[in-house]
């Protein structure tokens, strides 16, 4: 009876200190938590497939959310404002998604027509409303890898693309779903290839010194990489893994390009208010190692400008039509061409048969009191009876030509060159170190 008795007492006691909610311990927990901002607007749709709850921040109040239920998430003054199914719920701070364990993947549909795995966090910004997924680095990556790097690629190069995915995450504390960090489709953007890239190198870093570093990668270097120090505002010593290297196996279409301006488009991006300004010139400032573009003379007869910048800053003075570039040009290594000026001037010049008209100077040969030189410029100083006279700014530059290698900032590792290297048997480790020297890759 007495042995009874203590069964019942246990028991009894047990039922004092168990939890009285146990919806914590029915949440997923995520190892490697990363923080992905992908949606921002006044009001967002939410479509939860699967198993979660909402938790009010300012109150703590946890409401379970049936399969398939539609949530309208708003900014309401100071408030975001939930409704679904005829409940209307208000907070300050902010609501979290949370995601519970479930024998099926559970999904999230936002009004971008995107599907994230994970839960969220529905943060009030501003006017709107931002929607923050928080998930599992390795489900991340799956809609990583395949937004980044064509799933059509090699096996080792989509490992190497899965690795400094990590590596890049791993040293970021809120990424976007765009190309201002990692370009990141969700749960909508996975490939059966990639996510096999990503569970073959599951935790593998980029490290440097034995610390995890935050790797770059664009699509093509056009033949070699840049130093960081020669595109970003950055000290070189500081990095000493993002340095220039070869880039021989990289075949990509953007390796070479050409893309034509007209002078009005210049003098608009320049600054210049009379857009009936003639260009005279444009003069480079190709400082970095490889010939990198860091800063730029425009002289016309407005006056002229220079302009200093790192890659981005450069490359947005020539503004493209093309969303796939990011409506920019593709690098700031390139060289400049100006065309028309030559054309418009009515160059001719006095030979012993009579005047004969000339389409340029450039490439002309002249006699000097020091014998006979070829000129390398169409703008000349010419000595004549009433003094030394120059034909800069008499021209009428129409258009400008840049011919130029790459695409993207060119810092780390090249998308299409790891390709080239996979194709000629390397693995994602041997590319990896390439691009990122003096570093190794390990768990």
């Amino acid at each position: 009876m007495k042995k009874f008795i203590s069964i019942i007492v246990s028991f009894l006691l047990l039922l004092v200190y168990l939890p009285t909610d146990s919806k914590a311990s029915e949440l997923v927990n995520y190892p490697n938590e990363v923080n992905v901002s992908v949606h921002l607007a006044a009001s967002v749709t939410l479509t939860a497939n699967g198993s979660y709850q909402l938790n009010n921040k300012d109150t703590a109040e946890v409401t379970e959310i049936p399969q398939g239920t539609v949530l309208i998430v708003k900014k309401d003054g100071s408030n975001v404002n939930v409704t679904f199914n005829g409940t209307s719920l208000n907070s300050a701070t902010g609501f979290n998604l949370q995601e519970k364990i479930s024998t099926s993947t559970s999904l999230v549909r936002v009004s971008n027509s995107t599907t994230y795995r994970g839960s969220f966090f529905l943060k009030p910004n501003g006017s709107k409303v931002e929607i923050i997924n928080i998930l599992d680095m390795e489900d991340y990556l799956k809609g990583v890898v395949p937004s980044e790097m064509p799933a059509s690629f090699h096996k080792e190069a989509l490992k190497a693309q899965a690795i400094s995915a990590r590596s890049y995450a791993a040293n970021t504390l809120m990424l976007t779903s765009t190309a201002a960090s990692q370009v990141y489709r969700g749960y909508s953007g996975e490939d059966a290839r990639t996510n096999a890239a990503i569970k073959e190198t599951e935790g593998m870093l980029v490290k440097y010194n034995g610390k995890p570093i935050q790797t770059f990668f664009f699509s093509t270097s056009g033949g070699r990489t840049a130093n960081v120090g020669d595109v970003w505002n950055s000290n070189q010593a500081h990095f000493p893994y993002l340095v220039s290297v070869d880039d021989p196996y990289e075949s990509s279409p953007f390796s070479n390009w050409t893309e034509t301006f007209p002078a009005e488009t210049l003098l608009k991006t320049f600054g210049f208010t009379d857009l009936s300004a003639q260009i005279y010139d444009i003069v480079l400032s190709k400082t970095g190692a490889n010939g990198e573009v860091k800063g730029m003379t425009i002289k016309t007869s407005a006056g002229d400008k220079t302009v200093t910048g790192n890659e981005s800053i450069i490359r947005n003075y020539f503004p493209l039509n093309n969303p796939q570039l990011y409506n920019k040009l593709q690098s700031n290594w390139f060289d400049i061409q100006l065309n028309g000026g030559s054309a418009s001037q009515n160059l001719s010049v006095q030979t012993s048969s009579g005047t004969t008209a000339i389409g340029d100077l450039k490439g002309q040969k002249v006699q000097t009191a020091n014998g006979e030189v070829t000129l390398t410029d169409s703008k000349v100083s010419i000595q004549t009876a009433n003094g030394v006279v120059t034909n800069e700014g008499t021209g009428n530059i129409t258009t400008v030509t840049l011919n130029g290698k790459g695409w993207g900032h060119r810092v780390g590792m090249s998308q299409y060159g790891a390709k080239g290297f996979a194709e000629k048997g390397w693995t994602a480790e041997q590319i990896l170190t390439h691009y990122f020297q003096g570093t190794t890759v390990s768990r």
